[in-house]
């Protein structure tokens, strides 16, 4: 889906009812909306006696439209959530409403009008796939999925507790209830799965009823005689959840899990080896935060275009500075600016608010004049990411100077061990976030991490420098001045170093090396400065330079119980860790996936199964269970 009016459904008012064009239906009741959603869903699906007592419940909906029937589930549940109580709300939008347009939809409900605002404050753009959004305060969080639902339901993964069936009516919109979507609904549904929608047609009944749930006509709201009601056989249950829980590792991955596990009121034990957490890679002064499109039906563009997103959204709820106007990635050859057309015309740039521009155009954004045509990301630009860091961690505790060097399983927990072999912790699930320290890990020393060495260079703000307002990049990249400071970088070296050593050493060489890639035009701004700064840090990248998230496996293929992994993110950490971060916690809670299922497979640790041994087995005369 792009931005153009193909997906536009059409909004218009009609005596204050809104109305789609497309559809030439309602989107609720002239009776009044949130009576209708009170009535036929909530009341419908038995809420909220069907979540007392639970710590996790999920509702999925067909039909987000205005969102009034997620605003009526919220406001319930703020006044009925069981203790420590989770609400994850998925839902399906193939033509969603603009946000500008959402406040005067909403307006008439001044009941909900405090949270109304607050969806729309965080309301995403209409770009085709899922959307995170967290109101952690309330314990409430919306998946929206944009797309139709016949294309966008097979890609999810969930197991729902109430379905909310809301498209518009089976003759104005029939593809919504077609075969194939009530397959998805079903595949979906949990056992003892409640079921609610408005429409009474007896195709959707007898589908709901040859997919294995019990259906009952029950009397309609306002004009409408009837709706339906159902529940699929089976008891109602959630899966069980670790009581605490290891994140080890304090740099970008080890902080978003960190935070994740928080917002679900997790107890974690975070664990680091350095005196300070972000002390390696994620320690940078500055970093660059931008979306890498890529050509294909491949997993890494639309896994890069979904991290993008939630970054963002990361930053906006948490206070994160995104410096400069955007990100400027200049063509520096003709087979750079073929790749580039190439990128625009397949589409695949509007997801990511990226464009092309010409030379006069890209001089423009940065401030300063340059030669190269290039793209342009509007939203991209600068972080700090210690600040960042920080702020995903929320202030979570941390154990510093604690070296993890051995793991093992027994009594049904997994045992830390230190350098001089005592007891760190045991928990019930450990997650491994230690960067290039993951690789020396058994059994995590089995997969494919490779270190690779970075370095950049710190130079001084110049009369001609202190003009740009974008960040350039061109196989590297140079930030606008920070506190007077450029940023140049960064190198990329597979050889010549020692991993192992911290911190890495800054060197002549790293910075020519740095520099030796500045566009000739950036290269004058610093005629006669020499570096003032630099540092260095080594990464861990993989061979398909996707990251590695998700549950463990043996030799086999088999799962290692409560053993997770978030590594290999590489030079793009920045971006990728908060969203892999939410999927690994997500799978870990039995929660549903933040992003659609082929791109969880693409960055599962078992696709490299044939090189991961199993975990060492537990030591003999390992001495009774010590909560440290």
């Amino acid at each position: 889906m792009r931005h153009g009016e193909d997906r536009d459904p059409g909004l218009v008012l009609r005596d204050g009812v809104p109305v789609s064009t497309r559809f030439d239906d309602v989107y609720f009741s002239r009776d009044g909306g949130l009576a209708e959603s009170a009535h036929v869903f909530l009341a419908g699906a038995g809420l909220p006696e069907a979540w007392a007592g639970r710590r996790r419940f999920t509702i999925a909906e067909t039909g987000f439209g205005t969102g009034l029937n997620f605003l009526a589930t919220w406001e319930l549940w703020r006044r009925h959530r069981p203790a420590g109580g989770l609400l994850h709300y998925l839902a399906v939008e193939g033509y969603p409403i603009r946000r500008g347009s959402l406040p005067g939809v909403l307006a008439p409900f001044r009941d909900i009008a405090g949270l109304a605002a607050r969806l729309v404050a965080r309301y995403p753009r209409p770009v085709e796939g899922l959307h995170r959004l967290w109101f952690p305060e309330d314990g409430v969080c919306l998946t929206l999925a944009i797309g139709e639902a016949a294309t966008v339901l097979p890609g999810l993964a969930a197991a729902v507790d109430a379905w909310f069936l809301d498209g518009f009516a089976p003759a104005r919109n029939p593809s919504m209830w077609e075969a194939g979507v009530l397959d998805q609904v079903a595949r979906l549904a949990a056992p003892g799965c409640r079921l609610a929608t408005f429409t009474a047609a007896g195709a959707v009944r007898r589908g709901l009823q040859e997919r294995g749930f019990a259906m009952q006509r029950r009397p309609g709201f306002g004009s409408k005689r009837e709706c339906l009601h159902g529940v699929l056989p089976g008891t109602a249950g959630e899966a069980p959840r670790p009581d605490r829980v290891a994140v080890v590792g304090a740099g970008i991955a080890g902080a978003a899990l960190v935070g994740a596990l928080a917002r679900r009121g997790i107890e974690t034990l975070w664990i680091e080896r350095r005196p300070g957490i972000a002390a390696e890679a994620s320690g940078n002064p500055v970093g660059v935060l931008m979306p890498r499109p890529i050509l294909g039906d491949g997993p890494a563009g639309p896994l890069s275009a979904a991290a993008f997103r939630y970054v963002l959204a990361e930053c906006a709820e948490r206070g994160v500075r995104v410096g400069g106007d955007g990100v400027l990635e200049l063509a520096g050859d003709a087979g750079v600016a073929a790749r580039q057309v190439r990128l625009a015309q397949a589409g695949v740039l509007e997801p990511v608010d990226g464009c092309p521009v010409d030379a006069p155009e890209a001089s423009r954004i940065a401030g300063v004049a340059l030669d190269r045509a290039g793209l342009w990301y509007r939203r991209a630009g600068w972080v700090s990411p210690p600040a960042l860091v920080a702020a995903l961690a929320g202030g979570a505790a941390v154990r510093l100077d604690c070296p993890v060097e051995r793991l093992e399983r027994a009594d049904g927990a997994w045992w830390l061990s230190g350098p001089d072999g005592r007891t760190i912790a045991d928990v019930d699930a450990l997650i491994v976030a230690g960067g290039p320290g993951t690789i020396g890990l058994s059994p995590f020393s089995a997969l494919p991490l490779r270190p690779v060495r970075g370095q950049l260079c710190e130079l001084p703000e110049t009369a001609s420098s202190s003009r740009l307002r974008a960040v350039l990049t061109f196989g590297g990249y140079l930030t606008p001045a920070v506190g007077g400071r450029h940023i140049a970088g960064a190198t990329y070296e597979r050889e010549g170093f020692d991993p192992a050593e911290w911190p890495q050493p800054v060197t002549g060489e790293g910075h020519e090396r740095a520099l030796a890639g500045l566009p000739e035009q950036a290269a004058r701004w610093f005629a006669g400065e020499a570096p003032v700064g630099g540092r260095a840090a080594v990464r861990a990248t993989t061979p398909d330079r996707l990251a590695i998230a998700g549950a463990m496996t043996d030799e086999g293929g088999s799962v290692m119980p409560g053993l997770w992994v978030l590594a290999g993110l590489g030079s793009r950490g920045l971006v990728t860790a908060p969203l892999l971060a939410e999927l690994v916690v997500s799978d870990l809670l039995g929660e549903p996936l933040p992003v659609e299922r082929r791109l969880a497979e693409a960055v599962r640790p078992g696709r490299f199964r044939d090189r991961i041994r199993p975990a060492a087995g537990p030591r003999a005369g390992r001495p009774a269970a010590r909560r440290p």
